[in-house]
């Protein structure tokens, strides 16, 4: 099992790394936080965030996934919104440790 302090670790890492992503392609969306489920034997972590320039969402969901792939088999959802003339895509991921 996970301790606490690297489940904390691992969350705050994650939230940086598709801030600073989010960040350096110009998107307005910020991910506050990082979901953590313990379960008996595994822990699972889990969260979403946005891309509203269809444009980015190539380079921006291959370098968040790329960073996310290095905690084992990520499960990766996306799904194009278009809610009250804001399009944007958004993009769930889960994983366990």
């Amino acid at each position: 099992m996970i301790s606490s302090e690297e489940k904390e670790k691992i969350k705050s890492d994650i939230v940086e790394k598709v801030n600073s992503v989010l960040e350096k392609y110009n998107e307005s969306f910020r991910m506050d936080k990082v979901t953590v489920l313990n379960r008996a034997e595994t822990v699972k972590f889990m969260g979403s965030y946005r891309v509203y320039e269809r444009r980015n969402y190539c380079s921006v969901s291959r370098e968040i996934n790329s960073f996310l792939n290095k905690y084992g088999d990520v499960e990766i959802k996306s799904k194009k919104i278009r809610d009250s003339g804001m399009k944007f895509t958004t993009v769930s991921f889960n994983f366990e440790l």
